[in-house]
C-alpha cells in the first residue's frame, strides 16, 4: 500500500542555541489523496510533476525531544535529504521535534516499540535497560582525550561492537551515534587542577558510576532535583555542578556558580535508533539507502552541535562566565580504576581498553 506523504518542511535557526540533550519502517496511513483537476492544463501539469520525481512510497516518521534549532533536528533534516536523494524521492522523512510526539526519550522508545515512531535519538541508558546493558559504557565520565578520540571510538571498532549488540537484541537497527554537547564543569569556585575537587560537592546525574568516577576524583557527589540547581548553588546546598555548555547558557547557571571550568568530562554519546521489525519489512536497497542516510546525518550532526558548543562559550564569556581550561589528563587518570570497574560490571573491559588504546 503506497505510504502517506506529510509534507514537512522546516528552517534550521544556526544562529540559535539547542536547549540541550535531552513504527513502521513504513508508517501505515491513508492513501495520497488526489487533487481535484480544474482543467485539463492542470491535469497535464501535475502529469508532467509526477513524471519528474517519483512518489515518495515510505514515509518514515522521526522524533526528538529537543528544539527545532537543535543539532538533532539538523541531523534529521541531513537524513531526510540525503534519503531523498539516494531513493530518487521513493522514500522520505517525516520529522516531529519539541517533543512533539514524546516528550522524554524513554516515551519515545515506548513508542517505537508500538509502531508510532520509526526514528529516535536516545541516551544510552535507555537503550541499555531495553535489553543492551554493554550500551552504558558510553555513559562513564571520562572517557575521551578529546572529540577526535570520541570519533575514533564510536566509528570504530568500540562503536561497531555496542551497534552490533544493539542489533542482536533484535528491538532496534542501530544508525550510528550523535553527539549532544561536552559536559562540563561549573560551580563557586574554578577547577585548576584535581586537588581543586576534594570536598567539592557536586550535583551529578543519579547513576552509580557516575557517582564512583567524581569520588575517585575527590569529590562529594551527590544528587539534587534539576530544576533546584540554580538555588542550590545559590543557597550553598551545593558547590557546583555539571553540564553541557547550552545549557549552562541557556538556564543562566553561570551566574549562580560563575567558574566554568572546561573539564569535557563527558562527550555525550547519543543513540540514533530505528525500530528493528520496520527496518526489516524494507527491501536490501531500501535499508542500504537508510543506512548510508543515517552515516550522512552523523557526520552533519556532529559539525552542528560542535558549532552549537564552540557558540554557547563564547556566549557564557560575554555574559560574565568565567571560563578556565585545565590539563584534564591529570583527571582521567586518578579516575581509571573507577572506570575500570564500571565497565567490569557492565562487561565490556575489553571494549574500555580498546578506548584507552585508541586515545
Amino acid at each position: 500500500m503506497k505510504k502517506h506523504v506529510s509534507v514537512f518542511a522546516m528552517m534550521i535557526a544556526l544562529s540559535m542555541l539547542a536547549t540541550g540533550c535531552g513504527g513502521s519502517a513504513a508508517s501505515t496511513a491513508p492513501a495520497v489523496s488526489s487533487a481535484p483537476a480544474s482543467s485539463s492544463a492542470n491535469a497535464e501539469s501535475a502529469a508532467s510533476s509526477a513524471d519528474s520525481k517519483a512518489a515518495p512510497q515510505v514515509v518514515l516518521i522521526g522524533a526528538h525531544v529537543n528544539t527545532v534549532d537543535s543539532s538533532y533536528q539538523a541531523g534529521m533534516e541531513a537524513m531526510k535529504e540525503k534519503l531523498e536523494e539516494l531513493s530518487g524521492g521513493t522514500m522520505t522523512m517525516e520529522i516531529h521535534g519539541n517533543g512533539e510526539l514524546g516528550g522524554n526519550e524513554a516515551e519515545l522508545v515506548e513508542k517505537m516499540a508500538t509502531g508510532t515512531v520509526d526514528i529516535i535519538v536516545s541516551a544510552p541508558n535507555f537503550v541499555a535497560t531495553s535489553g543492551v546493558p554493554e550500551a552504558d559504557l558510553f555513559s562513564i565520565p571520562f572517557l575521551y582525550s578529546s572529540l577526535d578520540h570520541w570519533k575514533k571510538v564510536v566509528t570504530g571498532e568500540v562503536g561497531q561492537t555496542i551497534s552490533d549488540k544493539i542489533d542482536q537484541a533484535g528491538a532496534f537497527h542501530s544508525l550510528g551515534y550523535w553527539s549532544c554537547g561536552t559536559r562540563q564543569y561549573f560551580g563557586v569556585k574554578p577547577i585548576t587542577q584535581a586537588a581543586d575537587l576534594k570536598g567539592v560537592k557536586i550535583r551529578v546525574q543519579d547513576s552509580e558510576a557516575v557517582r564512583n568516577v567524581w569520588s575517585a576524583l575527590g569529590a562529594n557527589p551527590t544528587t539534587l532535583a534539576y530544576n533546584e540547581l540554580y538555588s542550590g548553588l545559590q543557597n550553598n546546598v551545593i558547590d557546583a555542578a555539571e553540564n553541557d555548555l547550552g545549557n549552562i547558557l541557556l538556564q543562566k547557571f553561570y551566574e549562580a556558580g560563575p567558574y566554568v571550568s572546561l573539564t569535557n568530562h563527558d562527550i555525550a554519546t547519543r543513540i540514533y535508533l530505528m525500530g528493528a521489525n520496520n527496518y526489516n519489512t524494507l527491501t536490501d536497497e531500501q535499508r542500504a539507502w537508510v543506512d548510508e542516510a543515517a552515516k550522512y546525518s552523523c557526520e552533519q550532526e556532529w559539525a552542528f552541535d560542535e558549532k552549537l558548543n564552540q557558540d554557547a562559550l563564547e556566549k557564557i564569556k560575554e555574559n560574565g562566565g568565567i571560563v578556565n581550561e585545565l590539563d584534564t589528563s591529570e583527571l582521567i587518570n586518578l579516575c581509571a580504576d573507577a572506570r575500570a570497574k564500571a565497565a567490569e560490571k557492565l562487561g565490556v573491559s575489553d571494549l574500555l581498553d580498546k578506548i584507552n588504546a585508541a586515545a
